[in-house]
């Protein structure tokens, strides 16, 4: 589900939004260190794009990598497509519960351990949502060039 300053996302990015011009994933079962590998798909993905951009998609890619491993039983892949007009990320899981995946994030008590990661997916993509397909879970984040500058 977007999130509350998400734009709603078309279920078929492929058909509204036109074929990636680069496409990057990897299985996630068995792997030994799911998160870093993560990490660096995408920064492998992106090296042409500016740092703070890259650092908001990698920490994303991470905090759903996370999620899934912590709440959906276990992150089943990730992938990173580069669109012209930016990059998007999903992380399956074998867990089909959508409706576990608050619609408004909060963010955690100060004194929290957890409670933030779907807070910062919401702040640093610029429009994500969850998704049943029928083997599990996607989380979908988008990130429009230019979404991870600051004014």
């Amino acid at each position: 589900m977007p999130g509350p300053s998400s734009p709603l996302l078309p279920l078929d990015l492929h058909s509204e939004c036109g074929l990636p011009f680069t496409h990057d994933s990897i299985d996630l079962r068995g792997c030994e260190a799911p998160q870093r590998a993560t990490r660096q798909l995408v920064r492998d993905a992106l090296p042409e794009v500016p740092p703070d951009y890259r650092d908001d998609v990698v920490l994303v890619a991470d905090e759903l990598v996370g999620n899934a491993l912590e709440h959906g039983g276990h992150a089943v892949s990730v992938s990173l497509g580069r669109y012209v007009w930016g990059a998007v990320v999903v992380v399956r899981d074998s867990c089909g519960d959508i409706a576990a995946v608050p619609r408004e994030p909060a963010l955690a008590a100060d004194d929290a351990v957890n409670g933030r990661g779907l807070f910062l997916v919401n702040k640093l993509a610029s429009a994500w949502h969850v998704q049943s397909d029928g083997a599990g879970k996607r989380v979908v984040a988008v990130f429009l060039d230019g979404a991870g500058d600051t004014p």
